[in-house]
């Protein structure tokens, strides 16, 4: 995974609403200010912007009971655990089948050699920049945060 592009990501989503961003000056300086190289700021903001709507190529959405067979590079990257954890998500409805291909195609975007494995961990954060980064998705992505207090170490049953 390119930890510097999703270190950046992370520093967003906790000190912005990924719905506000854009890649205005005083933004692009906090980050700077944060310690964050240009470059790396680059990719951020064209993850984001590939994480919108309108950044995508319309496609016909899968239907919400359709079954995802996972591409070889997809293998690599996302492990039965993550694999499992993301049909968790949708049979929770947290994710709706066109949001798990959102998912995993952020996934795939953040990885920098096709053979290196995400993190159950850095799954959890997509999926929540990906629930919180366009609008309408309140409800799964308080799903979602209930679902991660859940699963905290000490959280009560």
């Amino acid at each position: 995974m390119n930890e510097n592009v999703l270190d950046v990501l992370l520093y967003l989503f906790e000190n912005f609403s990924l719905t506000d961003v854009g890649a205005t000056g005083d933004v692009r300086r906090d980050l700077g200010d944060a310690g964050f190289f240009p470059d790396e700021i680059d990719d951020a903001f064209d993850w984001l912007r590939a994480a919108q709507p309108e950044g995508r190529a319309p496609i016909t959405p899968p239907s919400n009971d359709s079954i995802r067979i996972y591409a070889g590079p997809e293998l690599y990257v996302l492990d039965a655990e993550c694999r499992g954890y993301i049909v968790r998500l949708e049979r929770a409805g947290v994710l709706s089948a066109a949001n798990r291909e959102l998912v995993i195609d952020r996934l795939m975007a953040l990885v920098d050699d096709e053979y290196e494995g995400a993190e159950l961990e850095q799954v959890k954060w997509v999926v929540m920049m990906v629930l919180s980064s366009a609008d309408g998705h309140e409800t799964a992505q308080a799903r979602m945060e209930a679902m991660l207090h859940a699963e905290a170490p000490g959280a009560s049953h």
